[in-house]
């Protein structure tokens, strides 16, 4: 389960690759990438992604394993705005995904139980904004032009930009392997990431009718009473993990 939290967290917080808060100071050792031009054009879509406050789009998710013939599907709508972001997933069963630059919760109405996850520090700037500016990933991803027809057969090639990020922490590597993302060249946002996790699971994510600069209204995760809260990673450092209900 920790390492499916922190690979959701990076991908969810790459959604855009723009808007929100600058890097902290005493950030790793940046990369860019190895080709002037493409670091030339992703600054420029950077200070475009820059002016986005709010987002909202229609997903939907596909997880390909090797222990199942066909992907599992889910799809329903994500909001961002300022430091949250919340993903309601509508089918096959709802959810509620809400994340900020300290946790991530998810909640699960059948069930009547909410997971709370903490997110490391060093992850925390990812999740930080729900749209990382560029110096951000940079310090944490090696950038490398790829195909746009790789991720959008037959996309004009000048509205799209196509990149394979690869992690250069080994936090981020024990869980991730590559993240491809298909940006928006005119708007800054991302319409496509795929995600392969260390196992080789690879994690599509499509976005649709996206929203900018829109009210998203209140994007807390309010929970009605009975609530079961546990928090699992407690638990796996050996904390005692709480069993009550939420108050």
């Amino acid at each position: 389960m920790r390492r499916w939290t922190i690979a959701v967290v990076c991908v969810a917080a790459m959604v855009g690759s723009g808007a929100g808060q600058p890097s902290g100071q005493g950030a790793p050792t940046a990369t860019r990438p190895a080709d002037p031009a493409l670091w030339a054009e992703l600054t420029e879509i950077d200070a475009r992604a820059g002016k986005i406050k709010t987002l909202s789009a229609d997903f939907e998710q596909q997880k390909f394993t090797a222990l199942l013939a066909k992907p599992l599907v889910s799809a329903g709508r994500v909001a961002i705005s300022g430091p949250r972001m919340r993903w309601d997933t509508r089918r096959p069963e709802p959810s509620v995904m809400a994340i900020d630059a300290h946790e991530a919760k998810l909640f699960y109405p059948a069930q009547k139980t909410l997971e709370v996850y903490p997110i490391d520090e060093r992850l925390g700037q990812l999740a930080a904004s729900p749209l990382p500016r560029l110096e951000v990933l940079r310090t944490r991803f090696s950038f490398e032009r790829i195909p746009v027809a790789e991720l959008k057969p037959g996309a004009d090639g000048k509205a799209f930009v196509a990149l394979k990020l690869t992690p250069i922490e080994a936090e981020i590597r024990q869980h991730v392997e590559a993240v491809r993302v298909l940006l928006d060249v005119s708007a800054g946002y991302i319409v496509r990431a795929e995600m392969t996790d260390a196992d080789g699971d690879r994690t599509v994510l499509s976005f649709s009718n996206v929203q900018l600069n829109a009210d998203v209204g209140d994007l807390a995760l309010n929970v009605p009473p009975g609530t079961r809260v546990t928090r699992p990673l407690e638990g796996l450092r050996g904390s005692p993990k709480p069993q009550g209900p939420s108050k």
